[in-house]
């Protein structure tokens, strides 16, 4: 009797597995080459910026489709790229406004929970308040690169709602590969314990990446496109700290990771986002993935 030859494609949660660990490894190595081959300050924005650049471009495009075999071992690389939903942008107007329009409710949903945490401690809210408290601004130039450091957050996208999304649906239904893909998401942030993350506000994070991630997941599967997702999650990261300030500076860190859960990351946005998702690819005709 032939024994059958083991494939890793066939195993959604080893797959999973087997990927977290490698974009680990590749950061190690690539933050190993970039100190001492190109002398760069290991913490700093510029050091950052190219190692998670460079280690994601790395394993999404390398990696994954060469070395894991995904979706499958010699198919077309542009049969990967559509696999993942990268290559899908049309119609790309409507996609790009219920992008900025999700993160319009997510930012919204920021600024209430700033205004909660502030009126439970018997603090006023008014224009004095609101004008030093959410300066958009200062994440602009010529004030800040933040713009451009931000930018590699939408490969995360790629990664969840790309290449492991569509993992998962090809072994569960959408409700199902959407929750796995979810809970992957927050899972690889748990990492940020090793870089010396404090644990509650770790956990936190990973909490709220793995709710938020339900609705990353369902915009992707309703649009058929990574777009909105990338718009949403890059325009989230680069401006949270402009939004988030009076509570990362004034909150004790079980407060952060509670505000974030509920308000800033968590399940008021998610919820609001996903209501929103649904009325508007109804009233634009976006078709959804199959």
């Amino acid at each position: 009797m032939s024994r059958t030859r083991f494939s890793l494609i066939e195993h959604p949660w080893f797959f999973l597995l087997v990927f977290i660990i490698a974009t680990m490894v590749v950061q190690i190595i690539v933050g190993l080459v970039l100190v001492w081959v190109f002398k760069l300050t290991n913490g700093a924005p510029v050091s950052s910026f190219w190692l998670t650049l460079l280690s994601n471009l790395l394993l999404l495009f390398i990696i994954v489709p060469f070395v894991l075999g995904f979706p499958k071992r010699f198919h077309p690389y542009k049969t990967y790229l559509s696999d993942i939903r990268l290559t899908h942008v049309k119609p790309l107007l409507r996609l790009i406004l219920l992008g900025v329009s999700c993160y319009l409710i997510l930012a919204a949903c920021t600024v209430a929970g700033v205004l909660i945490y502030r009126l439970t401690h018997g603090l006023p809210v008014n224009m004095s308040f609101m004008r030093y408290s959410f300066v958009i601004s200062k994440e602009l130039p010529p004030h800040s690169m933040s713009w451009l450091y931000t930018l590699p957050s939408i490969l995360e996208e790629v990664a969840f709602r790309g290449v492991i999304l569509a993992m998962f649906l090809r072994f569960y239904n959408q409700p199902k590969a959407i929750l796995f893909s979810a809970l992957g998401f927050g899972a690889i942030h748990l990492g940020n314990m090793l870089s010396g993350g404090d644990p509650v506000w770790v956990t936190g994070q990973a909490v709220w990446a793995a709710i938020l991630g339900l609705f990353y997941g369902y915009v992707t599967l309703k649009t058929n496109s990574l777009l909105p997702a990338m718009i949403v999650h890059y325009l989230s990261n680069l401006f949270v700290s402009a939004l988030n300030a009076y509570i990362q500076t004034n909150a004790t860190i079980p407060q952060q990771a509670l505000y974030g859960i509920i308000f800033t990351f968590g399940v008021v946005p998610t919820i609001l986002m996903i209501l929103w998702v649904r009325s508007y690819t109804s009233w634009m005709k976006i078709t959804p993935a199959t």
